[in-house]
């Protein structure tokens, strides 16, 4: 894909444009074959039900008109999203049949797809099946906690000092059937803090991925290095690892917020020109909460999951684990990767720069009280439902100084 084929292809960069590097099991999937997002058919039927809002928990975070018209906010029946591949998890009468269907195509996340009908928004629904690493469940708590942290995303934003690169996707209406206790999520595609001119979105994983349709054609990073003229790792420094690790960092420091930013859950936004504007956050299903930080920052935790300290992995190892692990190793060393198979770059060069940006943002004091000298990783191999075992590697990680 060329740069200026990249206006209103998203869905292609989600599905397409998507080499799966972090783990052996990236690409395993129980979806069904038609709805798997890089294998499967360009468009499916989402069952909708009918359900009485009496059965329902909702939960907002200032939904636009949109996605209020979407959920059916305001009157005694609404609509209710089920991914075909689950709905028997749901229990009780009014989802023994769909009354209607929308035009659906998945995102890169399978569980998540895009409306034909309505291509501001997306839903996000509850999926009973193992995809890469995880069952892909989506309960009542959890809805909660994704309404929750586009809230705080929401605070920050509004924050003096969050840097002008900062932006997310909201998640901005979640519905629960309390019988079931699963649900779904709408979110929204406009970025936030809301920008009247027009923007483009990448996928970070979009960025160093070949379009398996035009081999020809070079990497979109590769073509934005040469539209800036700039030196790779100078483009790579001033346009996306700093403003990266900016909002990272500032999200981490000043709110607790420690983002699970690996290639999926990360977005580029460009203007019109093919200049970077904003580092892009989405999917905060599983966002933990330092709360140690938001007290010192005069801030609550009403959070009832993934608080940090409050379950059964001790601090350091939660902080390893989202920024080695997420970050660092799923996201950060497929950019190494690149830079060393299109422009010769060894990658412990890249990887130099790398604990350089994250040292200019986060200070030593923070890192040694925060994260381990060695770093954790997840095991490969399943050892219960939803349950990976943790590996501590004693080595310094690739991807911070480790003091």
């Amino acid at each position: 894909m060329k740069l200026h084929e990249l206006q209103n292809n998203f869905a292609r960069l989600e599905r397409r444009v998507n080499e799966i590097r972090h783990s052996s099991t990236a690409d395993y999937s129980e979806v069904s074959a038609q709805y798997h997002p890089r294998h499967g058919e360009k468009n499916f039927l989402l069952p909708v039900f009918s359900v009485p809002t009496s059965e329902l928990r909702v939960y907002k975070a200032s939904p636009s008109l949109k996605a209020r018209a979407l959920a059916g906010l305001g009157v005694d029946t609404v609509p209710f999203f089920c991914h075909p591949d689950s709905v028997s998890d749901f229990q009780g009468e009014h989802f023994k049949a769909p009354t209607s269907y929308l035009e659906a195509e998945p995102t890169s996340s399978t569980r998540t797809v895009l409306l034909t009908s309505e291509p501001a928004l997306m839903v996000k629904t509850h999926l009973n099946k193992r995809i890469s690493h995880f069952v892909r469940r989506l309960r009542g708590n959890s809805v909660r906690h994704s309404i929750q942290i586009s809230k705080e995303c929401e605070r920050m934003s509004r924050d003096p000092g969050c840097p002008e690169t900062f932006a997310y996707l909201p998640e901005s209406i979640g519905v629960v059937h309390t019988l079931s206790d699963l649900g779904y999520l709408i979110r929204e595609s406009t970025p936030r803090p809301l920008c009247h001119e027009e923007r483009i979105l990448v996928p970070f994983f979009s960025l160093y991925s070949k379009d398996p349709e035009h081999l020809g054609d070079a990497p979109i990073l590769s073509q934005l290095i040469t539209h800036s003229r700039l030196q790779p790792l100078s483009f790579f420094e001033r346009h996306i690892l700093n403003p990266f690790m900016e909002t990272w960092a500032y999200a981490f420091l000043e709110r607790g917020l420690l983002f699970e930013s690996h290639g999926q859950n990360t977005l580029l936004e460009l203007d019109t020109a093919f200049n970077v504007r904003r580092i892009v956050q989405r999917d905060f299903q599983s966002v933990p909460i330092d709360p140690v930080i938001r007290e010192r920052e005069g801030l609550t935790t009403p959070f009832a999951k993934h608080v940090i300290g409050t379950g059964d992995y001790p601090r350091l190892i939660e902080h390893s684990l989202q920024y080695d692990r997420f970050v660092g190793h799923c996201l950060l060393r497929a950019f190494a990767g690149f830079f060393e198979t299109y422009y010769q770059i060894p990658p412990e060069e890249t990887y130099r720069l790398i604990r350089r940006v994250f040292r200019r943002h986060i200070p030593k004091e923070i890192e040694r009280e925060f994260f381990p000298q060695g770093h954790m990783t997840l095991g490969e191999k399943s050892a219960g439902d939803n349950v990976y075992p943790l590996v501590y590697l004693p080595e310094h990680p690739l991807c911070r100084p480790g003091y």
